[in-house]
């Protein structure tokens, strides 16, 4: 059986195979911008929507650019290269839920050789891509402070630091380190460190924008990577917050006692301090060991050597 389908004036004939209608595959027929124009049964199943809510849509958008492809960009591959497009796509469910699916998109071509609509076939993949996400995220976070681990910071900074470098931003890198933490695992026992470091992680965080990247690079060590303006409008005024908020004492309940804790914090930016990640990490781990020298419970802004200077740090600005 064949069904004939109207796409942008021109008929459109479409053979009527099982796996169209199989209740674990999605057909779509699309015009040349990506606008539903015919979709299989399982699709409205499996979406909740009606053919009136979405006939004539685009679908298949992403809101997070690094995170997925949307099918407008799949769309402007496939006329591009003039071949059929394989990957990965997201849609929201009516409900609000996330669908994925396995994508197959293929041009289907007039007379005249010209590109007027698009086939998808999509295989459900949801489930495994919520079990996928899981197991990303105790890839990249750690356990105990639910931050990201040295990994996935610095895969996430190293993204930032190329998006800085499209747009000409300028880069925040600061490692935080905590004064005198050992003593509190050595007198007190590891679970109350444990519970210091989820307490000052959480004050952490209600100092930074959740644009902020928040980073354990291990121990009592954490790192922020921000886009100076953009994901702290306030700047380096939040470095500050920090270190006034873990000033303030405070009460383990795993012994029912009450800590005093400081941090130190040494910073450094891109492209003012490096060419690169690594090199930035690196100075602002220099500028955290000049701040613990003069005593901690402060941040420190590095500065790059002199020209008469064999090296170090030179006029370092104490904030």
């Amino acid at each position: 059986m064949v069904n004939e389908i109207m796409v942008s004036g021109r008929k459109l004939e479409i053979e009527a195979v099982n796996y169209m209608e199989d209740n674990a595959f999605v057909s779509l027929v699309l015009d040349t911008a990506g606008r539903l124009v015919h979709a299989s049964p399982f699709f409205y199943q499996l979406t909740g929507f009606t053919p009136d809510e979405v006939t004539g849509q685009v679908l298949f958008q992403t809101a997070d650019d690094e995170a997925e492809i949307s099918l407008t960009a799949a769309i402007n591959i496939a006329k591009t290269t003039g071949d059929n497009w394989q990957g990965e796509i997201s849609q929201r469910k009516k409900s609000g839920e996330i669908v994925w699916l396995d994508t197959r998109l293929m041009p289907k071509r007039d007379e005249r050789g010209e590109i007027f609509a698009f086939i998808l076939l999509g295989f459900d993949i949801t489930r495994h891509m919520a079990i996928r996400e899981k197991l990303h995220f105790r890839a990249h976070n750690d356990a105990l402070t639910k931050t990201l681990n040295r990994q996935g910071y610095y895969i996430r900074s190293r993204k930032k630091i190329r998006a800085a470098n499209a747009r000409g931003a300028q880069i925040v890198v600061a490692i935080l380190d905590l004064d005198n933490f050992k003593n509190i695992n050595d007198d007190l026992g590891h679970a109350a460190g444990d519970e210091v470091l989820r307490c000052f992680i959480s004050r952490v965080k209600q100092c930074i924008s959740r644009g902020t990247l928040l980073g354990r690079l291990g121990g009592d060590e954490f790192a922020l990577t921000f886009i100076e303006g953009v994901d702290e409008p306030a700047g380096r005024g939040v470095l500050q917050l920090i270190v006034e908020a873990t000033r303030q004492p405070m009460y383990l309940q795993y012994l029912q006692q009450t800590v005093e804790l400081s941090v130190s914090i040494g910073v450094a930016s891109y492209p003012e301090h490096g060419p690169n990640f690594s090199s930035i990490l690196k100075a602002a781990d220099t500028a955290l060991y000049k701040v613990k020298a003069r005593g901690g419970d402060n941040y420190i802004n590095y500065q790059v050597p002199g020209i008469n200077e064999s090296g170090g740090i030179i006029n370092t600005v104490v904030c």
